[in-house]
């Protein structure tokens, strides 16, 4: 799936769906800005972890966001 700069998304991180909004897609990747649940245990990761953290993952883990009625 092609996904453009600005697009709300919904990324699988670390097991956890997070809402995200994309910056660039390439060779397979997409980084996006995400937003982080401060209240989930992210194991070692989450002392570096921002609440709006600047993140890259293969493409198969984003989906677009659901459409708001």
């Amino acid at each position: 799936m092609t996904f453009n700069p600005g697009d709300d998304v919904v990324i699988d991180f670390d097991g956890v769906d997070v809402s995200a909004v994309i910056m660039r897609q390439s060779n397979g990747w997409v980084m996006a800005v995400a937003d982080i649940d401060g209240t989930h245990d992210w194991g070692n990761i989450g002392p570096r972890l921002d609440p709006r953290s600047t993140i890259c993952v293969p493409e198969g883990r984003v989906k677009p966001a659901p459409k708001n009625h």
